[in-house]
């Protein structure tokens, strides 16, 4: 893509799929009404009400990164959306039981899947090198800023009623046809550009193993961070901190932490260096004692900005070391895994936490801040051990 007409004219598509890859989140302000809507549905089934969108992501993410091989970027981004709004609007009419919900989420799930898989292809078809470092920021951003006012939205709307909380995917319908076009008729094999890097031509059994592991570190922080949508709501009507518009506006602040972090992802990586992935999960562990040991409308601010901070930094830099390490063949489905198991990690937490913090809690609430301290102070400790015996000195370090 040698045109500056051709690129910002994807660029704008890249903007239209990033305000809407968030919106099957945006439930999550509603989860405490929803629970009392459905009084015979399990706490795991309302949680999953917001989460149940990435166990699909995790099925449609590794679809769409094979497809990508295929398919161009424009029939891709067009299914996508349409099923994301098909599932995120059916509620609309469709809404008798908790099972409603779910299908629905796990629908719009799938659509959402295939736009997380499809955008950072579609950023590293037009820019390369420290370009798509940035522009993976900036995306991340966008996408978390967009997050922050559906989640605000959201929290005003269940305010009111549950279901007007699905009103926001008619955004998705506008989303399409902004998709429909500004993305291009091509595929990421199509590349055309006469200085794009020269990239790995083979991936060695080593390198192929670097990719899972960066992958498995990128999941479990979306693991510890999904405690924030699952257990946000319940949190603020546990203590008593305020109604689902409070929860909105503090899940907000996981958004607003995204945009610092992709605007300023240049110099924190200069500071931070090889340790920069340590750091995500060692403050991570600082919001977990915070939501552990201070129980005020404060707390749980910090906490979500310091953790959503870590988890933004952390999605926006593994892309980046997965551009670096994988062929540019291989990059979309390395992508597509990539999202899958991210998906995976984010739909798995609440099923995963209700299920082992009563082995050793019957707390639900402090022991799953308590199993995710633990978590993510293992992980800190790993990394700070394999910061200065892998490719983050020579891929961070400049």
């Amino acid at each position: 893509m040698s045109s500056s007409k051709s690129k910002n004219k994807i660029l704008i598509g890249i903007i239209a799929l990033a305000v809407v890859s968030r919106l099957i989140v945006s439930t999550s302000p509603a989860l405490a009404v929803i629970g009392k809507a459905f009084p015979q549905a399990s706490a795991t089934q309302v949680e999953s009400v917001a989460t149940i969108g990435d166990l699909a992501a995790v099925i449609s993410a590794l679809i769409f990164g094979k497809l990508l091989d295929y398919w161009n970027f424009k029939r891709l981004g067009i299914i996508s959306v349409t099923i994301l709004a098909l599932g995120g609007l059916s509620p609309l009419i469709w809404h008798h039981s908790i099972n409603n919900l779910l299908i629905a989420g796990f629908v719009a799930g799938l659509g959402a899947g295939g736009i997380t898989t499809i955008l950072p292809s579609l950023q590293s078809y037009i820019y390369h090198g420290e370009a798509l470092a940035n522009m993976l920021g900036r995306v991340v951003a966008l996408e978390n800023g967009s997050s922050m006012v559906l989640l605000f939205a959201g929290g005003l709307l269940a305010s009111q009623y549950w279901l007007h909380n699905y009103y926001l995917f008619f955004l998705a319908l506008i989303s399409l046809i902004i998709v429909a076009f500004t993305l291009p008729n091509r595929h990421p094999g199509q590349e055309t550009t006469a200085d794009m890097p020269t990239s790995p031509q083979i991936m060695s059994r080593k390198t192929i193993i670097s990719i899972g592991a960066y992958m498995l570190t990128a999941s479990m922080m979306v693991f510890l961070e999904a405690v924030l949508y699952n257990k946000n709501a319940i949190y603020i009507q546990h203590f008593h901190l305020g109604t689902p518009v409070l929860s909105g506006k503090i899940m907000m602040l996981d958004g607003g932490a995204a945009i610092v972090v992709g605007l300023t992802l240049k110099w924190i990586r200069r500071f931070f260096k090889q340790y920069l992935l340590a750091a995500c999960y060692g403050f991570t562990l600082i919001g977990g004692i915070l939501l552990l040991v201070w129980h005020t409308s404060w707390s749980i601010g910090l906490a979500t900005f310091i953790i959503g901070a870590s988890s933004a930094t952390m999605l926006t830099t593994i892309p980046y070391i997965l551009s670096n390490l994988s062929t540019a063949k291989r990059y979309p489905l390395v992508m597509g895994g990539f999202s899958a198991i991210t998906s995976l990690g984010f739909s798995s937490s609440a099923l995963i936490f209700n299920k082992v913090v009563p082995i050793f809690n019957h707390n639900i609430l402090q022991g799953t801040y308590q199993l995710q301290i633990a978590l993510a102070a293992i992980m800190l400790v790993v990394l700070l051990i394999m910061a200065n015996h892998s490719q983050l000195q020579k891929i961070l370090v400049k």
